[in-house]
């Protein structure tokens, strides 16, 4: 009888396989085509599959791993979304070659067309070994995908083993909580706790897989009742919505099946926690091929349910509290105020706050102040006690720039061209003096009874500030007053609510503005000369005011089931 799981994977497998086929030839980016290569190996490999030993698959296999051969360039590697002759691109699509030929390695035979895959998968890597060998990464992740595809092709480059070693000299960067230092899901769940997994395996180096499992029970506390991983923290693409656990979901099997983790099983039993993604079925059936203990289902005791208590992450910022069915996550560890700048690779979402009461959520509370468009509110988390008020704090300034002093004047009237940390121009910045504005905002969340406590305090400039509630769609507010702006609300006084079915979240008491306080979260300068904005969708409640000054509102979480 075929495991539930694996009848899961080979659907997977067919729908992934069913979608190559339909589309127009030749398929465009390398990274699709090997995975095509490998799904159609895994396929005539796997006794679980319906097109076990079917000679037409296999073709498949053959003529997509010429379709790969003639993506390469000069130097046998491949391009991705500008990145021209790239190494790490390149390895994305190496590391599944290199699952390959482990595959035909473990699975000998007489079968002509086998031998002349694993002809042409060699020699695809062959020639872009030197290149590897030689070459650079752009990200912290893409060092572990390089080391991985150099370890899995050491026996084709005499120095393939050495200059991974390279790059695993380096340390992982991990933080004492299971963090990457990109603080990503998406590249946890798909670069770096993979390809470590490869390395300690082919290495034997059961710390790396050490550094994984700890990565994991870190997602797990990190996950919602919807199956969301918290990625507000994370310095990549991902940060601004949560991303499925089940991108992890064959990392938990792992350390479920082959080291009898508990705590990793209860998180891989359940069906509707499997992986989805339709390439996820070739590796899973992979992995089984080259391991049989991995097939079979994860069998756990009925989940239990999520533990009350504070997670404190120190390093990233971040604090998710569980009370019964409400979670809150508080996060100050925005990487703006280091790095006076918003830009990619740094973690720059300003939500300060997230509550769920059951199905009401309010997903972000931000903080917009009118200061020289430097942005909203990016506190720093202040240190944090096992209980008791968790505290941001940020300060922020600009300035006017006095005149040249004489032996900085030019009679052409010509100055340099630089950066005053806002705006650029032709002044020769610091020859001159400057007048500094300063504002400091301090916010505090300090738990009551019945919920929280938001209080704000601004010192410094007179600058306008603007409070936004941000809730999931599919609810209904009340006792809020609608804007001419869609979604967006006002709480001019009393208590608003947000229902989502049994569900609520009460939040009050409200305000009117302050005459001239703009209303509506504002995303700063870094943002809006280019035209854009990080500003959310969905049902919004604003409060605005002016500093300086100390204001309070309470959020009162209400679920149905306590």
């Amino acid at each position: 009888m075929v495991d539930l799981f694996t009848r899961h994977a080979v659907g997977l497998l067919e729908r992934f396989l069913d979608d190559l086929t339909s589309q127009p030839a030749p398929l465009a980016h390398h990274r699709t085509v090997m995975a095509g290569v490998r799904a159609a190996l895994v396929a005539h490999l796997s006794p679980h599959s319906p097109r076990h030993g079917d000679p037409a698959t296999l073709d498949l296999a053959l003529g997509w791993a010429e379709e790969l051969a003639g993506l390469a360039d000069e130097r046998g590697l491949f391009s991705s979304d500008g990145n021209l002759s790239s190494p790490p691109d390149s390895c994305f699509s190496l590391n599944d070659l290199g699952c390959a030929l482990a595959l035909l390695r473990a699975h000998p035979g007489g079968d002509p067309a086998l031998v002349r895959l694993e002809e042409q998968l060699t020699g695809i890597a062959t020639r872009a070994l030197p290149a590897l060998v030689a070459g650079g990464v752009h990200t912290p992740n893409h060092r572990w995908e390089v080391a991985a595809a150099l370890v899995r092709l050491q026996h084709l480059h005499p120095d393939a083993l050495a200059r991974a070693e390279e790059w695993l000299a380096e340390g992982v960067d991990v933080d004492a909580d299971g963090i990457y230092s990109e603080r990503s899901a998406n590249y946890a769940a798909h670069v770096s706790n993979p390809c470590l997994l490869v390395l300690s395996e082919l290495l034997e180096r059961p710390g790396l897989a050490e550094v994984v499992h700890r990565n994991l029970h870190t997602v797990l506390a990190l996950t919602d009742d919807d199956g969301l991983v918290e990625t507000v923290l994370s310095r990549r693409q991902d940060q601004h919505a949560g991303y499925p656990v089940g991108a992890f979901h064959l990392q938990l099997r792992r350390f479920a099946l082959l080291e009898g983790c508990a705590e990793c099983a209860a998180a891989a039993a359940p069906p509707e926690r499997w992986v989805q993604d339709p390439a996820a079925g070739a590796e899973a059936l992979a992995a089984a091929l080259l391991e049989p203990r991995l097939d079979q289902d994860v069998v756990a005791a009925p989940p239990a349910p999520a533990p009350d208590g504070r997670r404190v992450l120190a390093a990233a910022g971040l604090v998710v509290q569980r009370r019964g069915s409400v979670r809150t996550v508080v996060y100050g560890g925005s990487d703006v105020p280091a790095l006076g700048r918003v830009c990619s690779g740094a973690a720059v979402n300003p939500t300060l706050l997230r509550l769920r009461a059951g199905r009401a959520v309010l997903r972000s509370v931000r903080l917009s102040r009118t200061f020289f468009g430097l942005g909203p509110f990016r506190g720093t988390l202040a240190p944090v006690g096992p209980d008791g008020p968790l505290v941001l704090e940020e300060t922020v300034r600009a300035g006017y720039s006095q005149p040249l002093p004489p032996a900085a004047r030019r009679h052409d009237g010509v100055y340099p061209l630089g950066f005053e940390g806002r705006y650029a121009a032709a002044m020769d910045f610091p020859a001159r003096e400057r007048d500094e504005v300063e504002l400091v905002t301090r916010m505090e969340v300090a738990p009551l009874d019945d919920g929280l406590r938001l209080t704000w305090t601004s010192t410094g400039a007179a600058a306008p500030w603007s409070l936004e509630l941000c809730f999931d769609p599919g609810g209904t507010l009340e006792g809020v007053q609608p804007l001419d702006r869609p979604g967006e609300h006002l709480l001019t006084g009393g208590w608003g609510s947000y229902r989502h079915g049994g569900d609520r979240i009460d939040f009050g008491p409200g305000r009117p503005p302050g005459p001239g306080c703009p209303v509506g979260y504002h995303p700063g300068e870094a943002y809006t000369f280019l035209g854009g904005t990080d500003a959310l969708g969905g049902p919004r409640v604003h409060l605005a005011g002016r500093g300086p000054g100390r204001w309070y509102l309470d959020l009162r979480p209400r679920p149905e089931s306590r």
